[in-house]
């Protein structure tokens, strides 16, 4: 970094925590920190909670010119979050108008998945990249469409959610939320690959998953790289599933790159080989040798990175 050169703030907000970092004229890192996220705050409050923390890193880098935002949730191109769902106290909010009048700088936001997937696409396995689906596998099932070396945002800003392809149409009706039945996200998300493995304790009951009641993702990962028969046919069947997703998306769109991203993205080679094979069986013939399903080059720090560079450009 040298002295006068601006910099700019990205800010990943999650479902428990704000993570804010810095990054200079070359994209690169220089600081980056997390705070709790009171989500006892009402709407106003949670703004002003977020305006005082911003400045704070305007305090300590006086050089911010810019500042982008991720957040979960559906925004339009004005700014204004239209659904927050893991923070509803900020749907509604024009964020982006407020922070500009409150800062006087260029802000910008977007949806969490397609800030990661803009990191990618600057200094990730997307660079270079003019057509690339970034797939984010957590909690949830979210991803990005990044097509003519643009995030692809859709009639009504929700392109790229992935985890709602239906990849079991027999599944009963959830008559609460009918678009969550049989979709990918119910296949493939934390608690989806948990109750996978929990399905088969009866096939396995001696396996030290069941025995030491080991019930995580990272867990059941590992032990299939050790050879444990449950933890391996867990993953191999959880990377199934992700291969269907991978294909229908691959064959609808023509695109051959994939980018997983999110906690779940550092499972197993097991699970990766399962889905790629999965893929590779079922696309299109012009696609077969092209596909590629790679594991992004940030994982924690991705929203913040992308979220810089969505302000920076």
């Amino acid at each position: 970094m040298t002295l006068g050169e601006k910099l700019h703030l990205g800010i990943d907000i999650g479902g428990t925590n704000v993570k804010f970092g810095i990054v200079d004229s070359d994209l690169n890192l220089i600081f980056h920190s997390s705070e709790k996220l009171p989500l006892q705050l009402n709407q106003p409050e949670i703004v002003s909670w977020l305006q005082s923390q911003i400045q704070n890193q305007i305090i300590n880098f006086p050089s911010i010119s810019t500042i982008g935002i991720g957040i979960p949730g559906i925004i339009s191109k004005e700014g204004i979050i239209i659904v927050s769902p893991n923070i509803p106290q900020l749907s509604g909010v024009e964020i982006k108008l407020t922070l500009e009048k409150h800062f006087r700088r260029k802000i910008a936001i977007d949806n969490d998945a397609n800030v990661a997937a803009l990191a990618e696409l600057y200094c990730g396995n997307g660079k270079g990249l003019h057509d690339f689906v970034y797939i984010t596998l957590g909690t949830g099932v979210g991803g990005a469409l990044v097509l003519d070396g643009k995030i692809y945002h859709g009639s009504n800003f929700g392109a790229g959610e992935i985890g709602h392809i239906i990849i079991n149409p027999y599944d009963e009706l959830n008559h609460e939320k009918p678009y969550r039945t049989g979709v990918l996200e119910e296949y493939l998300g934390k608690e989806a690959i948990i109750r996978t493995a929990k399905n088969l304790t009866k096939k396995y009951e001696n396996s030290p998953i069941v025995k030491n009641e080991l019930w995580d993702v990272a867990d059941i990962s590992d032990y299939a790289d050790k050879g444990d028969k449950l933890s391996i046919e867990t993953m191999k069947l959880c990377g199934y599933y992700l291969g269907l997703g991978i294909v229908s998306v691959a064959n609808l769109l023509d695109v051959p790159n994939f980018i997983l991203g999110g906690g779940i993205s550092k499972s197993s080679d097991i699970f990766y080989k399962s889905a790629n094979d999965t893929a590779k069986q079922r696309v299109l013939p012009q696609l077969e040798k092209q596909l590629s399903v790679n594991k992004a080059v940030f994982s924690e720090k991705s929203g913040i990175i992308g979220a810089a560079i969505l302000g920076k450009i």
